[in-house]
């Protein structure tokens, strides 16, 4: 299987690849070579388009290059990693989670809105300043089953200044993980300066009783911002 660009998979998947092509052409001496050879790959590889916004995943990988036992093989735990985060993908409450930590770094405020009396509270209490707030409206617990699988959509509510407007950071994080991104309904103004955008993520394997939108409704990169809803 080729994983996909962007992806932890991927960029393991290239480091090994690139590792056992230069182990065949002349083998490496010593341990420390080898994680040697892997350290300048990460100096080349960070400015790879393939690999942007993977900062903290060359980091860790350097760390683990410096920090672990060179008794150890650096390529058998490489291999054990690849393993682990092929299977990882394929878990949907792992890349929510993951989704998730990618918006918190890129500075998104994430709230989970319990009961839908208090959405308007939460939305109102959240008008004023500039920072972007992602509103859970479905619980997690109730969108995914405990071994991890998604059995619902999850709704979310983004509140971010008209300045943002063309920033599609959150349905950009959710289709690398593999989500499909629909819209609710069109854009609304909370005040002059605050928009709210609705999101419904769901993956092809949830039941048709709970997802079911037309291919031209799901959100891809080209898309834009809103252009239609799906009901």
């Amino acid at each position: 299987m080729y994983p996909v660009d962007n992806s932890v998979p991927h960029l393991l998947w290239c480091i090994l690849v690139a590792l056992r092509t230069a182990e065949e052409d002349s083998p490496f001496t010593s341990e420390t070579a080898r994680r040697r050879f892997i350290s300048d790959w990460l100096d080349m590889g960070r400015d790879n388009p393939n690999f942007r916004g993977m900062a903290s995943e060359f980091t860790s990988l350097r760390e683990l290059l410096e920090k672990t036992d060179k008794a150890t093989r650096v390529m058998d735990t490489l291999s054990t990693l690849l393993d682990h985060a092929y299977a990882a993908e394929q878990c949907d409450l792992f890349r929510f989670r993951s989704a998730f930590n990618t918006l918190l770094q890129l500075g998104w405020q994430h709230i989970v809105c319990r009961y839908p009396e208090n959405i308007t509270a939460e939305l109102m209490e959240r008008r004023k300043g500039d920072r972007r707030h992602l509103l859970q409206l479905t619980r997690t617990e109730q969108a995914f089953h405990p071994v991890g699988n998604m059995v619902q959509p999850v709704t979310f509510q983004l509140l971010f200044s008209r300045k943002d407007a063309e920033q599609l950071d959150a349905e950009t994080t959710f289709h690398q993980e593999g989500f499909q991104v629909v819209y609710a309904r069109k854009e609304l103004c909370l005040t002059k300066d605050r928009i709210i955008r609705t999101l419904h993520i769901g993956t092809p394997s949830l039941p048709e009783e709970e997802w079911n939108p037309q291919q031209q409704d799901i959100w891809l990169p080209e898309s834009g911002p809103v252009q239609k809803a799906y009901h």
